[in-house]
């Protein structure tokens, strides 16, 4: 599919374990197409937040280069998202009195309400991200979200507030400065992850998105087709990686370990499997290490049940807890794990269902590329671009060695009348035309849009080779697990 330089929607989703560099556009129908999606490794993040700017650019320049590379373009703009343990929501309610004759509340009363709200000022040292209504009352008693065309004499609105600390953010901004990419706008990811995971249906009955982060777990709820509430508990799926290392288990083989070989429950783990071991090959001898897949268990259960007991706290503070009809939505990397919802269900009583980006939102050649939990923020964020309706600025595409422009031919020059013509040397024949070889990378057919998966879209192979498709954050591992009788590592 070819799409123009100036209809792209680029997104950058920074987190704890991983960047991910993503673009698409809006097909005819208004799903979304994505095109690429890079992700690469990155450290110098912790609970969504920055705390080495080196390390952060340098992972992000990367995973950038390798996406202007695949579509032939610049990118100076692009969608962000923020994470982080200080992003905190408060309501504030404020009024205007009607101004017409006849009381009845148009346009103007609703914008000059809003921009009251917009001009309140947060504490120092907090900015605020977001500002979504809630709702509007009229004379103090009839409550609604449509109050244009009604009657009365004032009318009220509350808003809930999405706030972050400034220096995280002062800090997010100085790192997208030194790429030279500005920011679109930004979102929570929490926020970005509800737009990719949720049905309108949820939406309507009211649902939280859990999403289960390397270094945070975000948290947003929905109810009456309004976002209600975004919060970020600062432990995600590291915490059960540190544990499990806590045991003398190196840190090379635990992400394959856990997503491979654990379990959310313990009584959960196959009877047969209950009393073997895991046999973890070192280089050595003495590097060896064994666990038993109930043990493994036991330490994923523990920790999964702390963030558990937090979500629960998070989400009675939010003032939702009763009014959650559709229960609970888990996402992300670390929603991954083998009967997770199976725990959350038994420990907060809610329906809970495990989603990757909800396929009605994409393309039908996007749905090998959606069904990722690891991408869904990255995806939401692409889908919010879409929703505001405003493309990324691109500059012109890149020109390869090869496409560089020639100088032009100088035009030839009329003899001087005084100079004599040489004389020409006798044409050579020229042997017969062959046709020329193919070049595997400039001369190959050209493939039709039906025929070009989804899959052939993320990341590169610098001409070396078919591309592989994307598989999530596993794709930073290698393939360490030699599986036996005793599964054997």
């Amino acid at each position: 599919m070819q799409v123009e330089n100036n209809s792209y929607v680029v997104a950058i989703d920074l987190g704890s374990g991983s960047v991910t560099a993503a673009a698409g556009s809006k097909d005819p129908d208004g799903r979304l197409n994505i095109i690429d999606i890079v992700s690469k490794p990155m450290t110098g993040m912790s609970c969504g937040e920055v705390i080495n700017i080196e390390q952060v650019t340098g992972a992000v320049r990367t995973a950038v280069a390798e996406l202007e590379e695949h579509l032939g373009i610049k990118v100076t703009e692009a969608y962000a998202g923020i994470s982080g343990h200080d992003i905190k929501c408060a309501d504030s309610s404020y009024f205007v009195y009607v101004s017409g004759e006849d009381h009845e509340i148009c346009e103007e009363d609703v914008a000059k309400l809003h921009e009251s709200m917009n001009s309140l000022q947060p504490p120092e040292g907090i900015c605020i991200l977001d500002r979504t209504p809630q709702k509007y009352v009229i004379d103090s008693r009839e409550e609604t979200m449509q109050p244009v065309g009604r009657f009365g004499q004032q009318l009220e609105a509350t808003f809930n507030f999405t706030l972050a600390n400034r220096g995280s953010l002062e800090r997010l901004n100085k790192a997208f400065l030194r790429l030279g990419i500005g920011q679109r706008r930004l979102f929570t990811n929490a926020q970005a992850s509800a737009a990719a995971v949720l049905t309108e249906d949820e939406k309507e009955l009211g649902a939280a998105v859990i999403d289960i982060g390397a270094g945070c777990t975000d948290i947003c709820i929905w109810q009456d087709n309004i976002m209600r509430y975004v919060g970020v508990l600062p432990v995600g799926s590291d915490a059960i990686n540190r544990d499990i290392r806590s045991i003398a288990i190196p840190e090379r083989f635990i992400e394959k370990l856990k997503t491979t070989h654990g379990y959310a429950v313990a009584t959960q783990i196959p009877e047969e499997k209950r009393a073997q071991s895991i046999k973890i090959k070192g280089r050595t001898q003495r590097e060896n290490k064994e666990i038993s897949f109930y043990n493994l268990a036991q330490i994923i259960e523990a920790r999964l049940l702390d963030i558990v007991e937090n979500v629960m706290e998070e989400i009675k503070e939010s003032g939702y807890a009763d009014k959650l009809g559709s229960g609970l939505v888990l996402t992300g990397g670390g929603a991954c794990l083998k009967d997770i919802d199976t725990l959350f269900r038994e420990r907060t009583k809610y329906d809970v269902r495990i989603s990757s980006t909800y396929p009605e939102l994409v393309n039908d050649r996007s749905l090998p590329v959606a069904d990722d939990m690891h991408l869904s923020s990255a995806i939401g964020l692409l889908l919010l671009g879409l929703q505001e309706g405003n493309v990324t600025a691109t500059d012109r595409p890149l020109r390869k060695k090869e496409e560089e422009p020639q100088p032009a031919p100088q035009e030839p020059q009329t003899p001087r009348p005084a100079e004599t013509p040489r004389p020409q040397a006798a044409p050579v024949a020229e042997p017969a035309a062959r046709e020329p070889e193919p070049d595997p990378v400039i001369d190959r057919p050209a493939e039709k849009p039906e025929q070009r998966s989804a899959d052939t879209h993320q990341g590169g192979n610098n001409g070396k080779g078919k591309r592989k498709p994307f598989s999530g954050i596993g794709r930073f591992f290698k393939d360490i697990f030699e599986v036996v009788d005793d599964d054997e590592i």
